[in-house]
């Protein structure tokens, strides 16, 4: 008789990628602790502490981890690299998986067509189509206006920032009406993950950087003679 396995799994996940870190752990589904705190200058080295102080509340430890789902953006530079670094040396140093879960992939919920929406600015946001909970295509940059000019699938979702009012344009279904990120869901998607593999932490950015290198020649220095 083949013998079942009920032990449950513990997951860890991290966001650091807008203006708080946002910490949840779950059991299977079930999220069982979770804490988000503003982030200031040179808290790097404290969200180590909360994650141990959110271990301690459920008396947990570490070890009792099972794997990490990291958010990976997009988001703010420095704090995705903080939570990204954070999650694969915790990882390493426990020899457990660590997942790199993106905004786009959180909004999805459904197999049927997905366009998953993250505002950036006034009437332009990043956005990127799934189909079957897989993505069609790159996260792109779009206008308000070429979004309600494309054709979509007639039972595409919009999901994320502005659903609301997008889908109601277009005529079609709503799903989330936020891009924000949530723990619970980036906890979901590493648990899922832990069975059929998942992508590594990194970064992800649509645009590269806004810095340009010049388009003048770097002067040389010359010698100086005394």
């Amino acid at each position: 008789m083949v013998r079942q396995n009920f032990l449950k799994k513990i997951i860890l996940a991290i966001d650091t990628s807008l203006d708080n870190f946002s910490l949840a752990i779950l059991e299977d589904e079930r999220v069982i602790a979770k804490k988000s705190i503003l982030k200031q200058k040179g808290q790097s080295e404290d969200l180590l502490n909360y994650i141990e102080q959110l271990l301690n509340q459920i008396n947990l430890t570490y070890k009792n981890l099972e794997a990490i789902g990291v958010g990976v953006g997009p988001g703010n530079f420095t704090g995705l690299r903080m939570g990204i670094s954070a999650a694969k040396g915790l990882a390493m140093a426990l020899k457990i998986k660590v997942f790199g879960i993106n905004r786009f992939e959180t909004l999805v919920d459904k197999n049927q067509p997905t366009l998953s929406l993250i505002q950036i600015k006034n009437n332009t946001f990043y956005s990127q189509l799934f189909i079957n909970k897989k993505p069609t295509q790159p996260p792109t940059e779009e206008t308000l206006s070429e979004i309600l000019n494309k054709r979509h699938l007639p039972n595409t979702i919009i999901s994320g920032d502005c659903a609301l009012s997008i889908s109601k344009d277009l005529k079609l279904q709503a799903g989330k009406n936020n891009s924000r990120p949530n723990p619970k869901e980036i906890g979901f998607m590493a648990l899922k993950y832990i069975e059929i593999g998942g992508p590594p932490p990194a970064p992800l950015y649509i645009k590269g950087p806004d810095a340009k290198l010049p388009k003048d020649p770097i002067p040389v220095i010359l010698e100086s003679y005394e």
